[in-house]
C-alpha cells in the first residue's frame, strides 16, 4: 500500500461521510425521531467510533509531519 492509497481511502470515506449528513438536511422533514426512527443512541455510538478513528489518524498525521 502507498501513502497515495492511504490518501485515496480517506478522500472515499469523507465523501460517504458528506453524502451521509446531506442526507439528513438538518432534520427539518423530520416531525420527530420517533417518526423518523432515528435510533440516536446507535447514531451517537458510531459518532463515538468516528471520533476515536480521526483522533488516530491525526495522531497519525502528526507523527508523519515530524
Amino acid at each position: 500500500m502507498t501513502s497515495q492509497t492511504a490518501i485515496d481511502a480517506l478522500a472515499l470515506e469523507n465523501r460517504r461521510f458528506t453524502e451521509i449528513m446531506r442526507s439528513f438536511d438538518g432534520g427539518i422533514w423530520w416531525s420527530s425521531d420517533a417518526t423518523a426512527q432515528i435510533d440516536v443512541d446507535a447514531i451517537c455510538a458510531q459518532a463515538a467510533h468516528i471520533k476515536i478513528a480521526l483522533d488516530e489518524i491525526t495522531r497519525l498525521a502528526k507523527n508523519i509531519a515530524g
